[in-house]
């Protein structure tokens, strides 16, 4: 959508408004061309009175051009990469960072490569690196010996985006572990160091604030932010740019898996009577199932446009570590459907190495999720279809206007219904298996409830599929579908029901990737759907290498190491998906202390779990069967509820030296393990040999000693 249609769009949505305004007494918090529309939401208002004023929330023309993208790039580069930290602690030497290959115009072209058109980058994390050479603190860039001193990662950044035509963002963590954090001269800090991101890199298209560690909870600080202010610093300086994270444009989708909810409302309740409110105090329970609806907007005082964005890291956190494995394609374009199909939007995470490069696999893979998406949206089964419905509302609101791809134009039921009758007569037979649908949200904000679609046998209709709310857009995937005619129903809506666009696709199948696990004997089984699994242990591809095997059935590999797979189909065979996992040691013949349950942490079943002893110094202590060498381990954490409960996050790797002592190797922290709890990785600087393995374990708190966790392998 080009800049001209947007101004259009807040034109007509303010006049709409404004509207509606002489009809029903509405208090309106935001009422502008940048702002959208916001009302306010009397305590007691009843489920109708809600109803009444959901229905007149719009989006603003920054939440417009976000919505238009679908995705977002994503840049995590700092010191936790040469630490293998995902949340730094602020005493890192500064020494470590030097990323000699650092190419940023690699990382442009690779989100490019997806269809991407705006990236964030992490200006600073929570550990207060600044990759830009701050003047207000020491811990910088410039301190570093990366170009001498002399380099400015942000600068080269955003140069690389100029020449690619791609959108700048700046991530920059409120919370921080540097003085004077907690202190109000800390606002005076973030000003200053905003109006240097703001002012000296050219036109930014969003500020990201997250919301880890501003809780006294995680971070330990009690810290008064003086939202208004900074708030107010963005929009004087940089008045298109949204503010998303812990801001009033976007929030957060609950989880950082890449997954959307399948019921996902764009209208929120918000506790705050303000026109730029805070998100994390905004009281929005970011992690319910039913957000959005009726029932949970009751006490809030204001319904606001707020939309969701889902985060997916392509490897399995944050910051690059060795060892790491990547997401395959398969779960990309799940994560696609769950998210840009759910009227969310996703944060494509990449994470350039120690020389400043993004892996090749994870490069290759964004080309082939790119070619993948070109595929699908290649061509539009719907161009040239006619239309007809059940009830239609005077004024211009003909359902022939779902076909001409503009959100000013739409169908709009009779006013007094909440449901409706599509039926679209295809120009010929066609085969598809994706459905898109938009409501016109700047029309009519968003009300569809629920929804169903048909198509046409030859002889009756039969049911393509069915779905809840629709939104900025929904992608309904299907079984494969040959037809020239289907019918869509709008079976519940909170007022008369409208829709801007269809369009039908037809997606590629993909070859599924082969899954790789242990069982309890710690043999390797690999499964797939298709007939042929190709192999290997020696960490090379498993397509077209000499040391490619041929799976037939589970197999022993005592030692452990890295496991290659991919299926074999004849179907599309240029989307080939290679899986890769670290096959851990057979524990069998280990004598393992410090554990209520060890048999369910060496079992390789994540589904299991055992409690690690309440002793002042919580640990585990493997005595190995003889001499062993170690490469690294693998923590599971355990999944689902974890109340009582705390994830490991600081760790200390002790090992047994020839003489029977204790030696710290290594020590370290998993970050964000509460919102993010995956599989985590831990390669040594080297390969160790020895006959006792310990770690040590807290969750950085004094009072906290009761641990669980699903898994540990050793390599």
């Amino acid at each position: 959508m080009n800049k001209t249609i947007i101004n259009i769009i807040c034109i007509t949505l303010l006049t709409n408004a404004f509207g509606w305004a002489q009809q029903t007494p509405v208090k309106y918090i935001k009422n502008s061309y940048y702002d959208g529309v916001s009302v306010t939401c009397p305590e007691n208002a009843s489920a109708k009175d809600r109803i009444e004023l959901a229905s007149k929330v719009r989006p603003s023309a920054r939440q417009l051009r976000w919505q238009q993208y679908g995705m977002l790039g994503f840049i995590c580069l700092n010191l936790n990469t040469y630490t293998g930290a995902e949340w730094g602690n602020g005493n890192e030497d500064l020494s470590i960072f030097n990323p000699k290959k650092l190419d940023a115009n690699q990382w442009v072209q690779t989100f490019k490569s997806a269809g991407i058109e705006s990236i964030i980058l992490v200006c600073k994390h929570h550990d207060g690196f600044c990759l830009w050479p701050s003047k207000y603190r020491e811990r910088t860039i410039a301190q570093t010996p990366y170009k001498n001193g002399k380099g400015d990662i942000v600068r080269e950044f955003v140069d690389a985006c100029h020449k690619e035509g791609i959108g700048v963002c700046m991530y920059y963590s409120p919370w921080d572990m540097q003085k004077p954090y907690g202190k109000e001269e800390y606002n005076d800090l973030m000003i200053n160091e905003l109006k240097e991101l703001l002012s000296n890199y050219g036109l930014v298209d969003l500020v990201w604030f997250d919301g880890a560690g501003i809780d006294t909870k995680t971070s330990g600080v009690t810290m008064h932010f003086d939202w208004p202010r900074i708030y107010n610093t963005i929009r004087t300086l940089q008045p298109q740019a949204l503010i998303s994270g812990a801001g009033p444009d976007i929030r957060w989708v609950g989880n950082e898996g890449g997954r959307g909810r399948f019921t996902e409302w764009s209208v929120q309740g918000i506790h705050l009577p303000e026109a730029d409110f805070s998100g994390f105090d905004s009281q929005v329970p970011l992690m319910a199932a039913n957000l959005g609806h009726i029932e949970q907007l009751q006490g809030a005082q204001q319904l606001a446009w707020y939309p969701a964005r889902g985060g997916l890291p392509i490897r399995h956190g944050w910051f690059w570590h060795p060892g790491q494995s990547s997401r395959t394609l398969s779960y990309l374009v799940n994560s696609y459907f769950e998210t840009v199909g759910q009227n969310s939007n996703l944060l494509v995470n990449h994470s350039p190495d120690t020389l400043g490069l993004i892996p090749e696999k994870d490069v290759h893979l964004m080309t082939d999720f790119g070619n993948y998406l070109k595929i699908m949206y290649k061509n539009n089964f719907a161009d040239g279809a006619t239309a007809t419905s059940s009830s239609v509302r005077d004024g211009g609101y003909a359902a022939n206007y779902l076909f001409d791809d503009d959100l000013r134009t739409c169908w709009v039921a009779k006013k007094d219904s909440t449901t409706g009758e599509i039926t679209i007569n295809l120009y010929d037979n066609h085969e598809f298996n994706v459905i898109e649908l938009r409501e016109a949200i700047t029309e009519f904000g968003q009300r569809i409830e629920k929804f169903k679609v048909d198509y046409w046998t030859g002889s009756e209709w039969a049911k393509a599929g069915e779905a809840t709310t629709i939104g900025f857009r929904r992608l309904l995937r299907t079984a494969d579908i040959k037809t020239n005619k289907i019918r869509i129903t709008i079976l519940e809506s909170r007022k008369s029901p409208s829709l801007a666009t269809l369009k039908l696709y037809f997606a590629p199948h993909l070859v599924a990737p082969p899954i790789i696990k242990q069982d309890a004997q710690a043999k390797v089984n690999i499964s797939s759907a298709d007939a042929v699994i190709r192999y290997t242990i020696d960490g090379t591809s498993p397509v077209n290498s000499e040391s490619t095997l041929v799976y037939s059935e589970p197999f022993e590999f005592p030692e452990g190491g890295l496991v290659k797979a991919v299926s074999v189909s004849e179907d599309n065979k240029s989307f080939q998906q290679i899986s890769s996992s670290f096959a851990g040691k057979n524990p069998d013949k280990w004598k393992i202390k410090g554990l209520f349950n060890h048999k369910a942490l060496m079992d390789f079943n994540a589904e299991t779990w055992t409690e690690f002893s309440s002793e002042s110094a919580p640990a585990i202590e493997i005595q190995f069967n003889g001499r062993t060498k170690i490469k690294g381990f693998s923590y599971t954490p355990k999944q689902g509820e974890m109340t009582g409960y705390a994830h490991i996050q600081h760790y200390k790797i002790l090992m047994k030296d020839e003489d029977g002592n204790w030696q710290i190797i290594k020590t370290g922290a998993f970050g964000n393990m509460h919102n993010n709890p995956i599989v985590q990785n831990v390669w040594f600087d080297k390969t160790v040999s020895t006959d006792g393995f310990k770690i040590e374990i807290s969750d950085g708190k004094k009072n906290s000693s009761r641990f669980v966790a699903a898994g540990l392998e050793i390599w």
